[in-house]
């Protein structure tokens, strides 16, 4: 028996517990992107000037701009998603994230849909939300300073 075959064969009777490990192990890393680390989001902090443009039956609507300061750790959802809702009765669901995009379906009493924002740079992004099959809500979203306090 070689020397190789000797040091590997205490392996074999641990190979189904070591295996089940790494699956665990490698199962735990991929996760819902709403549970993952704030710091993952790759948009820069600071302050973000977020302008939504509203549509009906495929043509403009209003517009309005709010401000939202992202913190370094701070949870994207909550600057970036919760500043992109079509109506107040609007609930969001079955959130998905990565490093550059938020994902998630969107109820808004009876109409069913869906809700995306990607950037292009860390200062940079735009999305928008889909009722009923129907673009209602387009949206921009450009970083222009760091934010000086909590109260920014």
């Amino acid at each position: 028996m070689s020397l190789f075959a000797r040091s590997v064969s205490h392996l074999h009777r641990w190979s189904n517990p070591v295996a089940a490990l790494l699956l665990i192990g490698a199962s735990s890393t991929i996760s819902s992107g709403a549970h993952a680390d704030p710091a993952d989001f790759q948009a820069m902090p600071g302050l973000w000037k977020i302008t939504l443009h509203t549509l009906k039956d495929g043509r403009p609507g209003a517009t309005s701009v709010k401000w939202k300061c992202l913190y370094d750790g701070a949870d994207p959802w909550a600057t970036f998603a919760d500043a992109i809702t079509p109506a107040a009765d609007c609930q969001r669901s079955d959130q998905h994230r990565t490093s550059t995009a938020l994902a998630w379906n969107v109820a808004c009493g009876q109409n069913k849909g869906s809700g995306r924002i990607d950037l292009d740079s860390a200062e940079h992004y735009a999305g928008g939300v889909t009722l009923s099959g129907h673009d209602v809500l387009q949206v921009e979203g450009k970083r222009y300073a760091a934010c000086t306090g909590p109260s920014d």
